[in-house]
């Protein structure tokens, strides 16, 4: 088995030494050409089509000035033109492996769970598809608590490894042939933004007519609950988070939460500010802000029957916010609910989970999915 490995390892780096090193000429089928992106809502990539070559540009969230990565897909009469050259692949690919749970949930809905050979973190996957695979042994776990199984990852072979890297120069200890692309679907703050990279995942996979189609529903759904939503003449403020470790991060003015809440005929305590990411603030802060606040919005962490008792217990200053005392505290169970899997391709879902708990009179009778509010 060792040798089989060696060799195989042997054969990678060998095939990644010969690829690459012949300058691309693909821009060829672009350049001059009014083409526009068939992306609507995503900032962080875009997708070009012409004369059978999909050209994927993925744009880095992490600095303006940083180089865009750019992938060519290449349809079966010209890839092997074209197969030596750095950052062209056939497409569709037929075996891939995904580190997030986003993108696992994303293939599910595209019917392609079969060209998934490894995943990452199998004890937290709760989609009973995959753990069937998984028990079946059709598909691996290469990846866990962050780090990559290398070995396993060469033997499975995948023609590409979907990965979400969470700081600048983050990149993983593969070598050879095998392609490694950024998927940030996380750092887009407009909820549909987050949803259109199934349209990402589907270019790859040959699937661009069921993800359109997919995410035209989802959008429909969306924006039909923000213009229900945009009628309410009174808009309660809302706040986020948790104290943890001598900070308080809320969400930026311009972040995903931020957006949602508006969306959802909410006034944001901290909707002026600019920042897109999370702000770190001392508790103090945020009390003297959040204080008369009419709802707070808690991600995990808290009991389902004493959530009141445990917030206090915790730190007994949370009694002064006014959400605390009328128990108008909106909560989601991410382990309960699938949250992290599932509600990145559902911002409908978790939109009027927010409508509901904000102005329940606009949706009598409904059940919320992912967020409700805590008795």
């Amino acid at each position: 088995m060792k040798r089989i490995l060696l060799a195989l390892l042997a054969a990678f780096i060998l095939f990644s030494c010969k690829t690459g090193v012949k300058t691309n000429t693909l821009e060829k089928f672009f350049k001059g050409k009014n083409i526009s992106s068939s992306i609507k809502y995503a900032t962080l990539f875009d997708v070009y089509q012409s004369e059978g070559i999909k050209k994927i540009v993925i744009h880095s969230p992490f600095s303006d000035t940083a180089a865009s990565v750019v992938y060519y897909l290449v349809d079966s009469a010209k890839y092997s033109r074209y197969q030596s050259f750095k950052n062209v692949l056939p497409f569709s690919l037929s075996n891939v492996a995904v580190l997030s749970s986003t993108q696992l949930n994303a293939i599910y809905k595209l019917g392609l769970l079969e060209k998934v050979s490894g995943i990452a973190d199998e004890k937290y996957i709760q989609s009973r598809a995959v753990r069937k695979l998984l028990a079946a042994g059709n598909i691996e776990e290469v990846s866990a608590n962050g780090q990559l199984f290398v070995e396993k990852t060469i033997m499975l072979n995948p023609g590409a490894i979907f990965y979400s890297p969470y700081k600048q120069g983050q990149l993983l200890p593969v070598k050879g042939g095998i392609k490694v692309i950024p998927f940030f679907d996380f750092m887009e703050d407009d909820p549909l933004g987050r949803a259109e990279w199934i349209k990402f995942t589907a270019a790859f996979l040959g699937k661009e007519r069921e993800a359109d189609s997919i995410f035209s529903e989802i959008e429909k759904k969306y924006l039909h609950l923000k213009k229900i939503a945009s009628t309410v003449k009174q808009k309660p403020t809302v706040f986020s988070g948790k104290y943890f470790n001598g900070q308080w991060y809320v969400p930026g003015g311009k972040s995903y939460m931020a957006n949602l809440f508006a969306a959802a005929g909410a006034q944001y305590i901290w909707k002026d500010n600019t920042s897109r990411s999370g702000i770190p603030l001392d508790f103090e802060i945020v009390l003297q802000q959040a204080q008369n606040a009419d709802y707070w919005r808690i991600l995990g962490g808290l009991s389902s029957t004493n959530a009141y008792q445990q917030l206090f217990a915790e730190n007994e200053l949370y009694s002064h916010f006014k959400a605390f005392k009328q128990h108008h505290i909106i909560y989601c169970d991410p382990a309960a609910t699938a949250y992290f899997e599932k509600s990145t391709l559902e911002p409908q879902v978790v939109l009027k989970d927010f409508i509901y708990a904000f102005h329940p009179t606009l949706f009598p009778g409904y059940q919320p999915i992912y967020y409700r509010v805590l008795p």
